[in-house]
Order: C-alpha cells, then sequence, then structure tokens
C-alpha cells in the first residue's frame, strides 16, 4: 500500500511539476532599434508562440538595446550572461561579435550579409562551437538588385556608388556593383571616401545626370549619412537604390533587400532546437528565404519617375 500511495501521489503532481519549471529565458542583443532589428525580433517572437511558447510562462525575452553605442554592447552580453539566458539572439555583426565572445552560451544570429566575409567565422566548415544563424548573403544579390533597378528605371544607364575607401568590405562590394552593372551594359563609376564631411561634399557636387542613378552597396559609413544622401538626391531628381526595404521607408527610391521579419521566424525554428538541447554546432547556417522589392511612390513622383503599373504589381511593398 505505502508503495502504491508513492504512485498516485507521483501521478497527481507530475503535471505541476513540470508546469514548474523555469521557463526559457532568450536574450535579444542588439546595437539599436531599427526597423529590422524590430521585424527580426518580432518574427523570432512570432515563430516561438507558433511553436508553442508563451511570454510569462514558458519563455521570457531579456531584451539588451544600446541604442547606438557600440562599446556597450560587450557589458550588455554580460548582462544576459548573468541572467543565465538559454541563448543570446543576435542582429549584425557587432552585437554578433559580443555575444560570441563574451561565453559559450549559444549564439543565434540574424545577419544581412556573408558571416564568413563579416569574420564572424573564418569558413562554413570551420565555425564557432556555439554560433549559428540565418544569413542573407546579400552581395549575392547584387546582381538582382540592379536588374530591378534597370526595370524601375529603363533610361538608367550609370551607376554612382559611394563607399568607403577604408574599408575593404566595401571595396569588394563595389567591384561587385561594376561587375553587375558590366553584365547588364551599364557604366558604373566610384566614389571612394574616408570621412561623413568628405562624403557630404561629394555628394553635394554631384550633377544630376540623365540615365545616372545612385546605387548603394553596404557600408556603414555610407549608411550613417543616409539621411543626407536622400534629401541630396531627391532635391537633384536622381534617383537611389538601397538594399533593405527600411531605406526605402527613409527615403530611397527603391530597396531590394532579404525580409527581417521572415529571418526572424527562421531564427524562431533554429531557438526552439537549441532551447530544447540541440547543439548550435549540429545546426548548419540558413539562407534568408524571402526578398522583397519596396518602391517608394513618393519619392518617384518627386524626381519625375513615372512606374508602369506592370512595376509596381511587381513589387512586394509600394510606400505611397
Amino acid at each position: 500500500m505505502p508503495g502504491t500511495l508513492i504512485i498516485i501521489v507521483a501521478l497527481v503532481l507530475s503535471p505541476f511539476a513540470a508546469w514548474a519549471q523555469a521557463p526559457a529565458r532568450v536574450g535579444i542583443l542588439v546595437q539599436e532599434m531599427g526597423r529590422a532589428q524590430s521585424q527580426a525580433i518580432k518574427g523570432l517572437s512570432e515563430e516561438l508562440k507558433r511553436i508553442g511558447y508563451r511570454e510569462r510562462k514558458n519563455l521570457i525575452l531579456e531584451i539588451r538595446n544600446v541604442k547606438g553605442n557600440r562599446s556597450a554592447l560587450h557589458p550588455a552580453a554580460g548582462e544576459l550572461v548573468a541572467q543565465k539566458v538559454k541563448l543570446i539572439f543576435t542582429t549584425g555583426t557587432s552585437a554578433t561579435r559580443a555575444a560570441a565572445a563574451t561565453t559559450d552560451i549559444p549564439v543565434l544570429f540574424v545577419h544581412p550579409g556573408d558571416p564568413v566575409a563579416a569574420g564572424l567565422i573564418k569558413s562554413a566548415e570551420e565555425r564557432a562551437k556555439h554560433l549559428t544563424g540565418v544569413a542573407a548573403y546579400a552581395a549575392q544579390t547584387t546582381e538582382r538588385r540592379l536588374a530591378l533597378f534597370k526595370e524601375i528605371m529603363p533610361a538608367l544607364q550609370k551607376i554612382s556608388v559611394f563607399f568607403d575607401a577604408n574599408n575593404p568590405f566595401s571595396r569588394d562590394n563595389l567591384k561587385l556593383a561594376e561587375s553587375a552593372a558590366k553584365k547588364l551594359g551599364l557604366q558604373a563609376a566610384g566614389y571612394g571616401i574616408k570621412s561623413a564631411d568628405e562624403l557630404k561634399t561629394t555628394l553635394a557636387s554631384v550633377r544630376a545626370e540623365n540615365g545616372v542613378a545612385i546605387f548603394q552597396v553596404a557600408d556603414e559609413l555610407v549608411e550613417s549619412e543616409a539621411d543626407f544622401l536622400f534629401e541630396t538626391a531627391r532635391t537633384k531628381k536622381i534617383a537611389t537604390m538601397f538594399n533593405e526595404e527600411s531605406w526605402a521607408i527613409s527615403g530611397a527610391l527603391a530597396a531590394y533587400g532579404p525580409n527581417y521579419l521572415a529571418m526572424g521566424r527562421q531564427a524562431g525554428r533554429l531557438a526552439d532546437k537549441i532551447i530544447k538541447g540541440e547543439n548550435p554546432a549540429s545546426l548548419p547556417f540558413e539562407r534568408a528565404s524571402k526578398f522583397d522589392l519596396t518602391i517608394n511612390y513618393r519619392t518617384a513622383s518627386f524626381i519625375g519617375l513615372n512606374l508602369t503599373a506592370a512595376m509596381l504589381k511587381k513589387a512586394d511593398k509600394v510606400i505611397r
């Protein structure tokens, strides 16, 4: 009888014991909370909810946003480690490096580029044992992005590319743009700059010419002055093509790039596996599965570019 009583008590209490388990803590580390970051986090959260996680019940999201202060990333990562998170979810290069350097806690990233080129890993075969994620390899879509730009602006003959002359990755991105332009029968002119002031001076001196437009390549220096670039381009009625939806929302004529909401959802499925005990080293990097074309109709109207109905229909999002 005593043995029977123990079995009965165990059966009765087991559901309550399972429910009483501590919720999984997931750390989130971002350098700043832009649209790309907020969409990626939203996708992660939505996918975890779809799988069965509920915030404050069996899931706690610990978010650390250093609001542009790169030097605060390492201390913020340390705070997440102290919270005993199951993993740290990151966006971009700097946050991922900070999280990966702090601890052996699994790091799950969403990245617009190539994690090897960004220096996050040595190669696809030789990578950190606690690092995995979703990468867009956006540079590999350069030709596709330029081809779309040519469709949007049929009169396009030449692209102007501004890049950080001190950044080897920016120089590589320029070469990709030049190669894509050659394949599409376009000319390409690169403008190497070394400071924000030099970029502003160079942009101010650019003259509007028929068939000439600005084509952006991934570059932190140029992107840090995006608002100035958009305003200058609008004033001079120069078309611009960028590589992420957020830039089109900010004023670029068009953008073609990864859908961060979808990338976040992909990361959510990986997060579930890590929470349940799978080793990140056994989870191959995934490629972004969805890329979107965004057109800013307001910008097109302002610079006097007529967009065809077919082109507007082709766009995944039109900003009116």
